[in-house]
């Protein structure tokens, strides 16, 4: 910044000189052939009653058609209800979870699991896609930069809660097909899909 402020400032100098000079001498210039060369008689005007030629439109004009921007698909964007259903703040209530577990899906495809430590706030991001059609439903989460998914399962309960298969679901084992007694029941805390501002995202590599 210190060197940029300066030169510009001399720029604007330099060209602004520059201008007025080659304005002086232009001015200078017509000045002399006006005074050096003889009075001309006026040269007549077109009658106004000629036609006039049309102007040329070029392909900037306003009349011509101009088309539509295309627009870009929204990447991992969730559309089915199920996936709108899933966005938003989702906290774990199982007994044996201690502290409780905080998942926060984003319609940008994008899953935080935030750390219960509340002296020092950090998440964890992941990626996540799903699948609404298979009972019970799947879920994919991408959990390294080598792109290793692990393969799960989860649902709706009646009263609104999300159960997720969370044992037994590392990267390259095959998706289980019923859930455990030990599947984690999660209830919805927020709608909100943004992380705190304060919170510190740790990038995993497995």
């Amino acid at each position: 910044m210190p060197k940029i402020f300066p030169f510009f400032g001399k720029f604007l100098i330099a060209s602004t000189m520059l201008t007025s000079s080659v304005l002086i001498a232009l001015s200078m210039t017509l000045d002399t052939d006006v005074l050096a060369q003889p009075t001309k008689a006026p040269i007549p005007t077109p009658p106004t009653n000629q036609p006039t030629k049309a102007p040329i439109t070029t392909p900037s004009s306003t009349n011509q058609p101009t088309k539509a921007p295309i627009p870009t698909p929204p990447t991992n964007q969730p559309t089915s209800p199920i996936g709108q259903k899933l966005l938003g703040q989702w906290q774990s209530k199982d007994s044996s979870s201690n502290p409780s577990l905080t998942f926060i899906f984003s319609p940008d495809g994008k899953l935080y699991i935030l750390s219960p430590n509340s002296q020092k706030p950090m998440a964890v991001e992941f990626k996540y896609s799903i699948n609404p059609t298979p009972q019970p439903m799947h879920l994919d989460i991408t959990v390294s930069a080598e792109q290793k998914q692990a393969l799960t399962i989860f649902e709706f309960t009646p009263d609104g809660q999300l159960r997720l298969q969370l044992d037994n679901t590392d990267p390259g084992q095959p998706r289980p097909t019923a859930f455990s007694p030990t599947a984690t029941l999660f209830t919805k805390v927020s709608e909100n899909t943004k992380l705190p501002e304060n919170v510190k995202i740790i990038d995993l590599r497995l």
